[in-house]
């Protein structure tokens, strides 16, 4: 059914009224009975070729039908049954006439679609469609899109269908694979829908042209009811699993002597999103190593994010679990949309950052813990990508993170599981640039560094005022970020496995383009610097090394030693200050990129981990001797350098917002001088470990892991 030769009598049946009119005239003139018996043969042969093309495909349909309605189905015969549903649309009468109207599409579905493709009630799509239909079979003539109340009228009258399709079960038990659930189905359709529509198309279609395409906005509308239902899932989830109970992260810390409950993380975040399977079509069409043509690739990124912006807009801001799920579904979206864009020569962007980072702004805005908790470790998983334009970085940073009130209201939040993630993004993130300096980035550090002096001048003043009333003085003990754990950074060599390498459509796609750097993977997907890649795969020692890491992946139950990498605390927690209060008097650690000679070594992957704190010592519930608050320490020499200066602490009184904040400031500056010498001591030992300088050490990765009891 994939022979070329068979859409030959399609494509030759499809010649317009006009160019029709003018052969048969010319062949009237010339009065030869030998063209007018070829021209007889050929659309004899034609009809023919087509009528045995449609028995053998409307055959292929009641196998499909058979098949998929059955209990189980082997992946090759699903991907079969898609290439085979998607000619049978194409090519059979009256099969999509009746595919379309299973899928039962509302009306507010197709305008949300139209919306996004900026269709609007006055667009003339008439005479677009009657210029770009007539090149597709005449079977399909009937679903062109020429607006939306005629094509809710033709859905909703009965169709007259040839008696072929009368003896096959079309209403049974395999609707609703074919409407996108438990198989891959619908989705190989969709793949190949893509492929046969863009032969029919000009060359160089404008969005109008496929908006009138049979089928094409239906099957949009359908794709966005499945996104609907995979974001929209943890509602109807919820109820049915008993161990998921709706639950705030206040509710934890009533009682001073808690134990560590669950925070509950939303069932849909217990599955790896990198195995959904509007991920792995995405994947499968924007991949390089894919069947799919260059155009049709673009049109499928630009369509498939105009359904992420439809489905993010009908997403409720206080519905944390579906927000959640939305930042699941993304970290995988944007990972291959924006591989898709680098590895073409597309001018623009595919996504529309200035609309996702309203969203992530929205979301820092909803006054629920998890959703702010998830957001954080979205943007700190995506920040190489999201920072990759010097413009969106200086929206980020300037215009949004370290804004003044966003700075305060965050970082003095009254939530430490808040202020840990919070704090992590501006030490690992923003104040640790790997690039090479830029006025940008001094610009950003300054403003960093600034808006730490405003809060201990905040501090400062919140204490005097207190003293002077005779009042409690504020605490300064650092908070763990939930009871009884605290983050440490392990090492994380071990990589789960992204679901099945049987889950893709056509064929097993290679291991780079399978594997997606999650918030557990790589930091250096984007931003790695080549000689970190190069040093670590030069030299003989490595290849011992290289191979038994081989051997270690091709045995799963043979994982690596995790080690916490604890930051100094107790009594040794005075020395790496001042190695800190030294440095902001103009000194350079002994630790910077001094050295010249780069030899190899090995790069390791990191995580920060919430981890039980045990017995030993621990600074979290003791008074800590507070100063000022500094910058990431390597850092502080680039500031200097440049020639902006640092303001010092003010003394204001906070008013509005960020007044109810001021008694969690002295708990804010413990815990960022605890997160200051983690990030020393994590950058020291792994220089002490063959590290040749600072910006090559690894970024540990940041996510959201489920709370568990101990045992």
């Amino acid at each position: 059914m994939t022979r070329p030769e068979w859409s030959i009598p399609y494509r030759r049946g499809n010649i317009r009224s006009d160019q029709k009119s003018v052969s048969i005239s010319k062949a009237r003139s010339t009065t030869s009975l030998a063209s007018i018996s070829s021209d007889f043969l050929t659309d004899s042969v034609c009809h023919n070729v087509r009528n045995i093309y449609a028995r053998n495909l409307m055959s292929q349909m009641v196998y499909v039908v058979e098949k998929m309605s059955s209990r189980n189905v082997p992946a090759s015969l699903v991907t079969f049954c898609g290439k085979a549903t998607a000619y049978a649309f194409f090519f059979c009468d009256g099969v999509a006439e009746i595919l379309v109207r299973l899928w039962a599409l509302p009306q507010e579905t197709i305008r949300r679609v139209l919306t996004e493709n900026q269709v609007q009630r006055d667009t003339d799509l008439k005479s677009r469609s009657e210029c770009v239909v007539p090149a597709f079979p005449s079977v399909l003539h009937g679903l062109a899109f020429k607006s939306l109340r005629a094509t809710m009228r033709y859905l909703r009258s009965r169709p007259q269908l040839p008696i072929a399709t009368t003896y096959i079960p079309w209403h049974g038990p395999w609707v609703g694979r074919w409407a996108g659930r438990d198989t891959d189905l619908f989705f190989a359709f969709t793949k190949l829908y893509h492929n046969l529509m863009s032969s029919f198309l000009p060359s160089d279609p404008s969005l109008l042209d496929r908006i009138c395409a049979p089928g094409y906005v239906l099957l949009q509308a359908q794709i966005l009811t499945v996104l609907d239902a995979i974001i929209q899932r943890s509602n109807g989830q919820s109820s049915l699993d008993p161990s998921y109970v709706p639950m705030q992260y206040d509710e934890m810390l009533r009682e001073a002597n808690a134990s560590a409950s669950v925070l509950p993380i939303p069932p849909a975040a217990n599955r790896s999103m990198a195995e959904n399977r509007l991920i792995l079509l995405l994947r499968d069409c924007l991949s390089g190593s894919t069947s799919v043509a260059g155009e049709v690739r673009r049109s499928f990124a630009e369509m498939f994010e105009g359904i992420l912006k439809a489905a993010a807009r009908r997403t409720s801001l206080f519905n944390h679990s579906a927000c959640f799920t939305l930042c699941d579904f993304m970290e995988e979206a944007i990972t291959i949309l924006v591989r898709y864009n680098t590895s073409t020569d597309i001018g623009s962007s595919v996504l529309d950052w200035p609309f996702w980072l309203e969203v992530c702004r929205q979301m820092m805005e909803s006054q629920n813990t998890m959703t702010e908790i998830r957001l954080y470790a979205f943007l700190y998983s995506q920040w190489g990508v999201i920072i990759a334009d010097e413009n969106r970085k200086r929206q980020i940073t300037l215009g949004w993170l370290l804004e003044k009130d966003c700075f305060q209201n965050q970082f003095n939040h009254w939530c430490p599981m808040i202020r840990a993630y919070y704090m992590r993004l501006l030490c690992w993130r923003i104040g640790r640039l790997n690039n090479p300096s830029s006025k940008l980035d001094s610009i950003i550090l300054e403003a960093l560094s600034i808006r730490l002096n405003q809060t201990w001048g905040a501090y400062l003043h919140s204490q005097n005022h207190i003293l002077g009333k005779g009042g409690p003085r504020l605490s300064t003990a650092p908070c763990s970020p939930a009871p009884g754990r605290e983050f440490s950074i392990i090492r994380n060599d071990s990589q789960p496995t992204q679901g099945s390498l049987f889950l893709t459509f056509d064929s097993i796609l290679s291991s780079t383009s399978s594997t997606q750097a999650t918030t557990y993977q790589s930091h250096d997907l984007f931003g790695a610097s080549p000689s970190v890649k190069g040093s670590s795969q030069s030299g003989n020692p490595s290849r011992v090394g290289k191979s038994w890491t081989l051997l270690k992946n091709m045995i799963p139950f043979i994982t690596s030693p995790t080690y916490p990498l604890k930051g100094t605390t107790g009594q040794n927690a005075a020395k790496p200050r001042d190695g800190m209060r030294s440095q902001s008097r103009g000194q350079t650690p002994s630790t910077s990129s001094d050295e010249q000679v780069t030899t190899a070594f090995q790069s390791h992957s990191f995580k920060f981990s919430l981890e039980w704190i045990g017995n030993e010592k621990h600074p979290y519930g003791i008074e800590r001797q507070l100063y000022q608050p500094q910058l990431p320490f390597y850092r502080i020499g680039t500031l200097e350098q440049s020639d902006l200066s640092v303001e010092g602490p003010e003394l204001y009184e906070r008013t509005g917002v960020t007044a109810s904040l001021a008694k969690y400031s002295g708990r804010a500056l413990a815990e960022w001088d605890l997160l200051l010498e983690e990030y020393q001591s994590f950058i020291e030992k792994r220089r002490a470990e063959g590290i040749p300088s600072d910006s090559l050490v690894e970024t540990p990765t940041l996510g959201v892991e489920t709370f568990r009891r101990a045992g």
